[in-house]
């Protein structure tokens, strides 16, 4: 009963609102009692002369009072203006002097300041006064109800209700309680709830707390301390004692100053580093004990209370080194005092591991001292894990999502899921839970649910990990062509991969769940799994974490990843928008890559994406689409197709689109087994009558598309059968001399740019069905019927790193039989009156014809624009800044006979001619010609060597020979046989003799 009673006059006598409105009772009976002296100094000090009010015009009031109520609507209607408590007392406080003043009390001398008219009556004070209040009212409850909305995510709070907890802790704290209440301790008693990170230790704190609350055990006291909030050694020591001292002074005010001065004390010995302060005398007026002293009246009062003072320390492990070390010396030494208990929350492991890092400790027993007893939680059980997990994914937003829930709770049984690895407590399931609703809405369209939460684990524990996936992805798991994914790099013996691969096999794989039957010495990062690994310095995750890492990268980007669709994290598209962390606003969304497959207006959709950079985001999806639809799969050969016939327009290439073209049919042939009448249902077109009828008949697509794309099948007959397609190898022949037939026509007085090469490649693609002796006549008549200023152009082809060295392209021999042949229908077809150009043109072919058309010749056209476009064009696109053929100047003799050809290679070197490089001679139908090759800085006396060393030659034979400089030759006397330059290149060196 007389606990019952306590209890009732407590809840009366500590209620906050009961002290509140005693000071206000009390404040309007002192200020009621003295209103004679309120009125007598409102009228001496704060009121002016009617005779001078009168004169102030009413709309300056007006204006003030309009001014006063806008800002009034300002911050508390737009701002939502949340006001302090000083605020809401100094409102509450005025407005009931107003009302006193004005209704209660006679007014002497004075009055208010009103606004009133036959028509209107405003007390501007008064309704001032009203409307903030009122607004301020409201602006407090519309607060509330805020609180009250659903929030999308999950807050890591402490269990509070014995509703709220799953693991049954409310049994073990009753336990605990009950042992409080029969406890009784000369000295302060140590308990430790230890456990692993958010495994529910503030959970059963609070559920002590409570349970407290409902008994109210007799004769005790109990406090939440919370050192995290301090900041510093000195903080945590003045913060405990001024908690204890206030929660004391309810009881007993001499205990409550004696803890004060018992802190004061501890801080200055802090400050001075010097124990003999504790035992000395206190300076102070009122005190001449020493802080033992304190220490034992402290505890004779404790004696006195006979209560018992339970305090809670939560979150140690949320302290630096030396707090952690703080707090343990203060429960166990500075306070120490008769039947303090202290219930200490703690992950025992990671204080340890901590101190011992920082060798604040020599080994683990030293925490053991602390404590006096130690509640360890339990590890809990990971199908509850999962199941409260689900459970609560469906309270967040994505509770509307049902067909992802369903997904994400059948993987995380999956073997291949690592939530076991990862998920361990219940304060990561709430951060996985928040971290799934936030990161669902950027998700890639259609991503695999596996990937998406295993990716997540890593995202969420390893952040370096994405850090450094996203600058070397490309190398640690590049795109692999054969699977078209990107997947960890596999071991090669004796290779080494580069600096990234060295920085990334500190994370070695130890051991893993062997359930995933998983080849570790297969992959680079993984290979050296029975090898001692010493870790590198720069590594600051644990052994275990390094484990757990690989582990995450193998499941995610090995072989052991079957989810091979577009949906796969392996998927490049997918991998680079989870590593970035965003999706932009270009990406090819799921309703943008569904368009295309709409034909309306010409392919306006497809045709909209592709010029918008959409072609590898549309080529990667179709390199994984399947279907069952024909039509469907129809659609997807021709969208396939329309890249194709301009691929390079579109940033691709035509093979790549190719290969995903063939792979599509072969994938869809295999889908469609048992099911022969796919392709020649009688009411729809067959694979190849619909490619006939939507792409090689129409108009719009290029000729030199269509030639080649039938050229491609040839090159693949052995992986898809002309049969596959639906056609055969004669109709293809005949349809591609068709189609080159078509392009010759179109190109006939109609001739392409000169850095345009699709023509030739028609032609090699037709060669792939035809021999020389069908298509090379027809070609050589559409040539012959044609301007051949662009063919000689576009034959002549210059050498590596250099414009200077050409030659005759390999193809002339090809279409004219020899490169000969080829010079002849180059003269047979010459125009009349012939060009400077090729006049030009055909002095470079005779002179390489001195080669038999064997090598390269120096040679500079002047007046053929169209080879120095192209030339030009070879010098910006490889940046050509010096040619090493520059400094090259190339001279052709021609000997009139072997004996005089021979002298031209005797001896030749540099000691003999300066600046000499090299020399080749070539007999063509018993011409004698010798191409010499030297360097330009030397040239002007080269000649006259070179000349002066062939007479010396030929006078050690008795052959008597002169030399003519101005000819550029040397003769044998009495005859007409000569050795003569017939060519200098590049031709401006000619006069330099």
């Amino acid at each position: 009963m007389q606990k019952k009673i306590e209890r009732f006059f407590d809840k009366i006598f500590e209620n906050r609102m009961f002290k509140v409105l005693s000071v206000y009772v009390l404040g309007i009976l002192i200020f009621y009692l003295a209103s004679s002296t309120v009125n007598r100094i409102i009228s001496k000090y704060f009121t002016i002369d009617e005779k001078l009010i009168l004169q102030i015009p009413k709309f300056v009031f007006l204006v003030l009072f309009t001014t006063t109520v806008i800002y009034i609507l300002y911050k508390t209607a737009l701002k939502r203006y949340q006001p302090s408590i000083f605020l809401i007392h100094s409102l509450v406080v005025s407005s009931l002097i107003y009302v006193m003043l004005k209704w209660v009390i006679d007014k002497d001398g004075w009055g208010f300041i009103l606004f009133s008219s036959k028509l209107l009556y405003v007390d501007l004070l008064g309704v001032l006064l009203f409307l903030s209040i009122i607004l301020i009212i409201k602006n407090l409850l519309s607060n509330k109800e805020f609180e009250k909305r659903p929030n999308p995510f999950i807050s890591d709070d402490p269990i509070l209700l014995k509703g709220d907890d799953k693991l049954n802790y409310h049994k073990r704290a009753s336990k605990i309680v009950e042992y409080l209440e029969r406890s009784n301790f000369k000295n302060s008693f140590t308990i430790g709830i230890v456990g692993p990170w958010g495994n529910g230790k503030s959970s059963l704190i609070s559920l002590i707390e409570e349970k407290l609350e409902e008994k109210r055990i007799e004769h005790t006291i109990h406090l939440k301390f919370l050192p995290y909030l301090n900041h510093s050694e000195t903080d945590i020591i003045s913060e405990f004692f001024k908690q204890l001292s206030t929660e004391i002074n309810k009881y007993s005010g001499r205990l409550s100053n004696q803890f004060l001065k018992y802190s004061d004390k501890l801080l200055k010995l802090y400050k001075d580093k010097s124990i003999s302060e504790f035992f000395k005398p206190n300076s102070s007026l009122f005190s001449d004990s020493s802080s033992y002293d304190t220490y034992k009246k402290i505890n004779d009062t404790l004696n006195r209370l006979d209560k018992k003072y339970i305090v809670f320390i939560d979150d140690l492990d949320r302290l630096s080194n030396n707090e952690v070390l703080q707090v343990l010396k203060l429960v166990r030494n500075t306070a120490n005092f008769k039947n303090f208990i202290f219930l200490i929350a703690l992950d025992k492991d990671y204080v340890l591991e901590s101190l011992l890092v920082k060798n604040d400790i020599a080994d683990h027993t030293f925490v053991d001292k602390f404590f006096q007893l130690e509640v360890y939680l339990p590890e809990i059980e990971k199908s509850q894990l999962k199941t409260d997990f689900i459970g609560l994914l469906k309270k967040t937003d994505l509770g509307f999502e049902a067909e992802f829930v369903r997904n994400v709770e059948t993987c995380i049984y999956r073997e291949d899921n690592l939530f076991d690895d990862y998920i361990s407590n219940y304060r990561g399931v709430k951060r996985l839970v928040n971290q799934l609703v936030f990161d669902f809405k950027t998700l890639p369209d259609e991503l695999d649910t596996n990937d998406f939460l295993n990716f997540t684990y890593l995202k969420m524990t390893f952040p370096y990990a994405i850090k450094f996936l996203n600058n070397n992805w490309s190398t640690i798991i590049p795109y692999n062509p054969e699977t078209n994914l990107c997947e960890l790099v596999e071991t090669e013996k004796d290779s080494d991969k580069g600096d990234t691969l060295k920085a990334m096999r500190r994370y070695r794989v130890f051991y893993l769940n062997q359930k995933l039957n998983i080849d570790f010495g297969k992959y680079e990062i993984s290979k050296d799994i029975n090898k001692e690994i010493k870790f590198d310095e720069s590594n600051n995750l644990t052994k275990q974490q390094n484990i757990l890492l690989v582990k995450t990268l193998i499941v995610l980007f090995g072989k052991e990843n079957f989810a091979d669709s577009h949906t796969s994290i392996k998927f490049e598209n997918n991998l680079r928008k989870l590593l970035q962390q965003k999706i932009q606003e270009k990406d090819l969304s799921e309703i943008k890559f569904k368009s295309i497959f709409n034909f309306d207006n010409d392919f306006e959709n497809l045709n909209k994406l592709l010029n918008e950079g959409h072609t590898n985001s549309i080529l990667n999806r179709l390199a994984y689409f399947n279907t069952i639809d024909k039509d469907e799969a129809l659609k997807t050969i021709i969208i396939l197709l329309y890249i194709f016939d301009d691929a390079e327009s579109y940033a691709t290439h035509s093979t790549s689109v190719w290969n995903i073209l063939s792979e599509f049919i072969g994938r869809q042939l295999k889908l469609k087994i048992g099911n022969n009448d796919f392709w020649t249902d009688n009411d729809k077109p067959s694979i190849w009558k619909y490619i006939i009828q939507e792409f090689i008949d129409k108009d719009n697509f290029k000729l030199e598309s269509k030639i080649k794309f039938l050229a491609l099948i040839s090159e693949s007959r052995i992986r898809l059968d002309f049969s596959d397609w639906g056609t055969t190898e004669d109709d293809l022949k005949e349809l591609s001399i068709s189609l080159y037939k078509n392009l010759l026509d179109d190109k006939q007085n109609n001739l392409w740019s000169i850095y345009d090469y699709s023509f030739y490649h028609a032609y090699h693609d037709v060669r792939k069905f035809h021999t020389a002796d069908t298509v090379n006549p027809i070609t050589i008549e559409f040539w012959s019927q044609n301007d051949i200023t662009l063919l000689c152009a576009q034959m002549t082809q210059n050498d590596a790193w250099t414009t200077k060295m050409l030659k005759t392209s390999d193809y002339a021999a090809q279409l004219f039989e020899s490169k000969h042949k080829y010079k002849e229908f180059i003269n047979n077809n010459l125009p009349n009156p012939i060009t400077s150009e090729l006049i030009e043109y055909v002095q470079f072919l005779e002179l390489e014809s001195y080669t038999d058309f064997s090598r390269y010749i120096r040679f500079e056209f002047l007046s053929f624009n169209f080879i120095k476009q192209k030339l030009q064009r070879v010098i910006d696109f490889n940046n050509l800044a010096q040619d090493e053929a520059e400094t090259i100047v190339e001279i052709v003799l021609k000997s009139d006979n072997k004996d005089l050809w021979d002298i031209t290679h005797t001896n030749m070197s540099t000691n003999v001619i300066s600046g000499f490089i090299e020399l080749r001679r070539y007999n063509v139908n018993d011409t004698f010609f010798t191409f010499i090759r030297l360097q330009s800085s030397n040239y002007h006396k080269s000649i006259p060597e070179m000349f002066q060393h062939f007479k010396k030659m030929l006078d050690g034979k008795d052959i008597k020979s002169k030399i003519d400089l101005d000819k550029k030759s040397i003769t044998v006397e009495d005859t007409d046989e000569s050795i003569k330059i017939i060519s200098i290149q590049p031709i401006s060196y000619d006069s330099k003799i």
